[in-house]
């Protein structure tokens, strides 16, 4: 095998290797990096030293390079780590299934595979001093290196890529999208939108959710909007509206025409209630997050069919005892 075929075949082996390996580390934290340490530098010093020796070799070269990177990948891809409630098999995490036999037979491959690594590996060093074949490999040895510590990183974001868009197309089966470029593609089937904060920001309200005729719940938590627009009516079968923790400044007359409403939840800075919202029939639930809480929940009196109330204040103290005396006057209670 030509040494840039084996250049190549042991970055990828590495590569793939320690990669599935870090993708899952539970209790056995330091276990997983140490070995990645240990035979992944073992294996490139090996490769790298009899690389020319491998080069001018026939088939039982090519023999040892295979089973040499067979003992390598069975090293990392049956081992397995756990956590708090399960087990996990490297393999297993990595194609993503679930068996008990990968976890029932990882160890002895494992066991096994470290055992016939050192052998292969000492085999193919003894080759390579008795063939004494000597040449200048820094052109090949560098961006191997290099590329043997990057790749892992590469695979280790490809690997939880793929899975992320599995269990995202997994949960858009029921409904549910993060994504409204993703659910305007599917727009009938949408029955909640929830946008994850922590990959999405959002400065306003999309009005593309207007285009999404059936959904049920919109969860646009831990955003930066501002501002409710108005058109929100065209939902008819909008139920739960969640804006907890934005920069919502005002309630607009408008949300009263959604008839379906039964949850709203809304952060900022609220000053006042439309006198509509009170008389909103299916409206159960009232979320509200902000300054003047202590004031606004006064009006909780008003409110002719709410069940549930929830008030957060963003800075300062809750008048707690004020708030008990308005529940048990209006009956209203306390959610969360």
């Amino acid at each position: 095998m030509n040494k840039t075929t084996q250049i190549i075949l042991l970055t990828l082996v590495v590569s793939i290797g320690i990669g599935a390996r870090l993708s899952i580390l539970g209790w056995l934290f330091f276990l997983g990096i140490g070995s990645a340490l240990i035979f992944g530098i073992s294996h490139l010093i090996v490769h790298f030293y009899s690389m020319n020796s491998l080069a001018k070799s026939g088939n039982k070269s090519l023999l040892l390079i295979i089973l040499s990177h067979l003992s390598f990948l069975g090293i990392f891809l049956f081992q397995s780590d756990f956590d708090d409630s399960r087990s996990y098999s490297v393999l297993g995490q990595t194609l993503g299934v679930e068996s008990e036999t990968l976890d029932s037979i990882g160890f002895p491959i494992v066991g096994v595979s470290i055992i016939s690594f050192i052998v292969i590996s000492f085999l193919i060093v003894k080759k390579a001093k008795r063939n004494k074949i000597s040449e200048n490999n820094i052109k090949y040895i560098i961006p191997s290196t290099i590329a043997s510590f990057i790749l892992p990183i590469v695979f280790i974001y490809v690997l939880y890529a793929n899975k992320d868009l599995q269990k995202t197309k997994e949960l858009e089966t029921t409904g549910e999208f993060s994504s409204i470029s993703r659910a305007l593609k599917n727009s009938e089937s949408v029955e909640i939108i929830k946008i994850n904060p922590y990959q999405t920001i959002l400065t306003s309200f999309p009005l593309e959710i207007m285009e999404l005729p059936n959904v049920k719940i919109i969860d646009l938590n831990e955003q930066r909007i501002s501002k409710i627009p108005d058109g929100l009516s065209k939902l008819e079968h909008l139920e739960v509206l969640n804006l907890l923790n934005n920069n919502i400044s005002e309630i607009p007359v408008s949300i009263c025409e959604c008839k379906n409403l039964k949850e709203l939840r809304i952060g900022g800075q609220i000053d006042e209630f439309p006198d509509c919202l009170k008389k909103m029939k299916n409206l159960k639930h009232l979320s509200i997050q902000s300054n003047s809480v202590n004031e606004l929940m006064e009006e909780l009196r008003e409110f002719e069919f709410l069940e549930t109330s929830h008030f957060y204040l963003k800075n300062g103290k809750l008048e707690k005892e004020k708030l008990s005396e308005i529940r048990k006057e209006t009956g209203i209670k306390h959610k969360y």
